[in-house]
């Protein structure tokens, strides 16, 4: 079998800006399945800075970022520290069908499946998104709530909560 023609890696506090640029053309290409918005990468930048509750991973082939996707331990209640929530995830129009989307995925449930305490994991897609939610439900995931007018863009968007036991 051929290798992937692209590495992952994790993101640091030094890839802030060029992650930030990233998502946010992200959000410029598909307002309809991302439900953070652009003024909210500058309000609320690069937040899953290696620790051992939050990292980013980064699909690149060379300097060239493919897609991203991030993995953070519920914060604020001691009683939900067993949650770890996927988020973030976006690949590139230009790399999408080569199996990027599902590495990354990959490599952030793994991670969430070695911090220690968390027993489930969490995420929310846009109702109409079907090839992530495919993606989603290959990998085991189950929908357990859809909240209708959950984000908005153009219009009102509906979303799924999905999880997965760990």
């Amino acid at each position: 079998m051929e290798a992937p023609a692209y590495d992952i890696s994790t993101l640091t506090g030094d890839d802030a800006a060029r992650y930030n640029a990233f998502l946010s053309e992200a959000v410029d290409r598909h307002p309809d399945t991302l439900r953070i918005a652009r003024d909210e990468i500058v309000t609320s930048p690069f937040s899953t800075n290696l620790t051992d509750d939050a990292i980013t991973f980064v699909a690149k082939r060379g300097d060239e970022w493919l897609g991203v996707c991030s993995v953070e331990r519920e914060r604020g209640r001691a009683k939900r520290r067993h949650i770890a929530w996927i988020m973030r995830m976006y690949v590139a129009r230009e790399a999408a069908g080569q199996g990027i989307g599902r590495a990354l995925f990959r490599a952030a449930l793994a991670r969430a499946c070695e911090m220690p305490g968390v027993a489930k994991v969490n995420l929310t897609v846009a109702a109409h998104n079907v090839n992530a939610i495919h993606l989603y439900e290959s990998e085991g995931f189950t929908t357990f709530a859809r909240e209708e007018d959950a984000f908005r863009d153009s219009q009102s968007r509906a979303e799924l909560t999905m999880s997965r036991r760990v």
